[in-house]
């Protein structure tokens, strides 16, 4: 047989040595040495570097055979190396990113907590905040538990103080704010309680251009309203519905930062009569309107749309005769383009049933009787269905 080329052979080898060295014994043996060579940051630096190589296919393994441990240390051990801080923030990120078993021993074993300190005491690496707010974010998304001790070590003041860094650590904050905020109301409670709301809009003003930092900040004010009237009217003071109108308009091609401020205006307002009259006349019903148009196609947008309508409906009907025929018009088109989109049918039902209930002219039922001839089947035999209650 032909003996293969030299480089086939070495490509081969190559393989075989990667496949070793992410496996449990390789993690073993970078572990070994990291504590041999403690004191060398070098060997610290690249040892983390292994094990973040090692657990892009073994996570399991980096934390059986205490890799975690190893980075901490490695970490505590040369707090002033900017070099090491980063790789084992990087390799506890990617042993621990979706990975509950390992996240719970990060948080239990006091790792997150010393890696919090770390960020704390370089506010101005950037890329170590970016990483840090990853990780941040990762572990809090594991379960409600993990969610809530995260915020306990420190994670929310890690995550805003992220938001004065450079953009992807802004990026990386806010995603880890969205997690943090997501169904608890004690972090909500911390994250407004530290001016988060004032941290979050300013993120926004310093980003307008930025399609991902206007999404994710969106996100992270509808986490702290959709069940509080408190902060609905802590981001209404604070200039929080000019500044997801200024989103919305300064990125009308795309369709996530058009979804992502209706639910931010939806959570805003939704129980709240009093802000249903603020943002009845402030335009944002328009700018929603517009851009169920510009994107018919985007079940997602028009689902989001279509809550931002129900929920205003009463000041649709009773200030605003245009406005509320437009809402019209533009639930019957999401009810006749998505037909088999449940959730863009449930939120046109809803939206309808409110027009209809606010209506004591009739003008709802004509508006959709005019228009039924040009729809599908099934939209319209759901909109005759609501107006004939």
């Amino acid at each position: 047989a032909q003996a293969r080329p030299r480089s086939q052979v070495a490509a081969a080898e190559g393989v075989a040595a990667a496949a070793a060295l992410q496996s449990g014994a390789a993690v073993t043996s970078i572990v070994a040495m990291m504590a041999a060579e403690l004191a060398s940051a070098h060997a610290q630096e690249r040892g983390c570097a292994h094990l973040l190589g090692c657990a892009k296919t073994a996570q399991a393994d980096v934390a059986a055979s205490g890799g975690l441990a190893a980075i901490a240390n490695a970490m505590a051990s040369h707090p002033e190396t900017a070099a090491v801080q980063l790789a084992g923030a990087r390799a506890l990120e990617g042993a621990c990113n979706g990975h509950e078993a390992n996240v719970l021993e990060l948080l239990a074993s006091g790792v997150l907590s010393a890696v919090l300190g770390s960020l704390e005491a370089s506010p101005s690496d950037a890329a170590f905040q970016e990483v840090g707010c990853r990780l941040i974010r990762n572990a809090a998304a594991c379960n409600p538990k993990c969610q809530a001790k995260v915020a306990q070590l420190g994670g929310i003041r890690a995550a805003l103080r992220a938001l004065s860094s450079d953009l992807a650590a802004v990026d990386s904050g806010l995603r880890a704010l969205r997690e943090l905020a997501a169904y608890n109301a004690s972090n909500q409670e911390e994250i407004v309680s530290r001016s988060g709301i004032q941290i979050v809009l300013r993120a926004m003003e310093r980003h307008p251009e930025s399609q991902s930092i206007q999404i994710l900040a969106c996100g992270v004010l509808r986490n702290l309203t959709a069940t509080s009237a408190e902060h609905q009217d802590a981001v209404l003071s604070r200039g929080g519905v000019q500044a997801v109108m200024t989103a919305m308009e300064g990125h009308p091609d795309s369709a996530e930062v058009q979804q992502a401020g209706c639910w931010a205006m939806f959570c805003l307002c939704v129980h709240n009569p009093e802000i249903h009259a603020v943002l009845a006349g402030s335009g944002v019903v328009k700018l929603a309107l517009v851009a169920m148009e510009r994107h018919r196609s985007e079940a997602k947008l028009q689902e989001a749309g279509l809550w931002l309508i129900k929920e205003l409906a009463k000041e649709l009907v009773v200030t605003s005769t245009p406005l509320a025929m437009g809402s019209m018009q533009a639930l019957l088109k999401a009810m006749d383009k998505h037909t088999f989109v449940s959730a863009v049918q449930t939120a046109a039902d809803g939206a309808l049933r409110a027009l209809t209930t606010h209506d004591r002219t009739g003008w709802v039922k004509t508006a959709c009787l005019g228009r039924v001839g040009r729809l599908g089947r099934s939209a319209t035999r759901t909109a005759l269905a609501v107006i004939s209650e």
